[in-house]
């Protein structure tokens, strides 16, 4: 398997409902399952703790608690703005 390759192995139902879903969004079936497993990555918020420590641990660089905040903040006021 090459450098960055990720094969998954679906169940047929499983292959028929993510073909449906990217039939749908007239997207490949692999265009599709990518950008599933982006948008779970980019919005799952353990998945970004996971690689802020991982940074971390590689680099023994953090950031401050104020500016810890101010994202922690300026996050919040968007969740809230696309609830509104």
């Amino acid at each position: 398997m090459a450098d960055g390759e990720l094969r998954l192995t679906l169940n047929d139902e499983m292959r028929r409902r993510l073909g449906e879903a990217a039939e749908a969004a007239g997207m490949s079936i692999e265009a599709y399952a990518l950008g599933v497993l982006l948008d779970e990555l980019d919005s799952d918020p353990l998945s970004i703790s996971r690689a802020r420590l991982a940074e971390y641990r590689r680099t023994g660089e953090s950031i401050s608690v104020e500016e810890a905040m101010t994202h922690f903040d300026a996050e919040l006021e968007a969740a809230l703005a696309r609830k509104r």
